[in-house]
């Protein structure tokens, strides 16, 4: 269980402060408050009922894309096999496991530098990225780009990753773990 204190600098330290303090507190150590939430990092399984991140394929380490239940690599055959008419349960019975990757590091963000591009050919972090392909300048000729960066403010960064991850040694800006 994490030991909940008020925020370092909070003036408000009355008895109302206190009050919510510990009403969370008990609703955190009650038994219908999930364990998997109640630690100070947070180790979802891999295949959770609800927040499951690995690929469905049997053995298959890889990461599962946002809106489906396999990795961009299973996904791409899944589509290609219900193409020809395959079924899911064959597909899955027949897919291969796939090792796990790495993410790619595409540097900072040339307009905020304290995010991660997501992108090696505009290096672009996910919001300014989004702007560009879609927003005020989806109807921009390319060639528009550098004068479009110019124009555009930087967003906080995210801070430094606290999590023990096993693709980087130490704490870092931007974490690519779910990358």
């Amino acid at each position: 269980m994490i030991p909940l204190t008020l925020l370092p600098g909070r003036t408000d330290t009355t008895r109302i402060g206190r009050d919510r303090l510990e009403l969370l507190t008990a609703l955190i150590e009650a038994p219908a408050f999930d364990p998997l939430f109640r630690d100070t990092l947070i180790f979802i399984p891999p295949q959770h009922p609800v927040y499951a991140w690995q690929c469905a394929v049997d053995g298959c380490l890889r990461i599962r894309r946002v809106s489906h239940n396999l990795c961009n690599t299973h996904n791409l055959e899944w589509e290609q096999a219900e193409r020809t008419g395959q079924t899911k349960r064959a597909f899955m019975d027949a897919a291969t496991a796939l090792p796990a990757v790495r993410g790619v590091d595409y540097g900072r963000c040339l307009i905020c530098p304290d995010r991660p591009a997501i992108s090696p050919t505009t290096r672009l972090c996910q919001q300014h990225q989004t702007r560009w392909q879609y927003g005020e300048a989806a109807d921009m000729d390319r060639t528009r780009f550098e004068h479009w960066v110019r124009t555009q403010h930087p967003l906080p960064g995210y801070g430094l990753c606290t999590a023990q991850c096993p693709f980087w040694p130490a704490p870092h800006w931007g974490c690519a773990c779910s990358t």
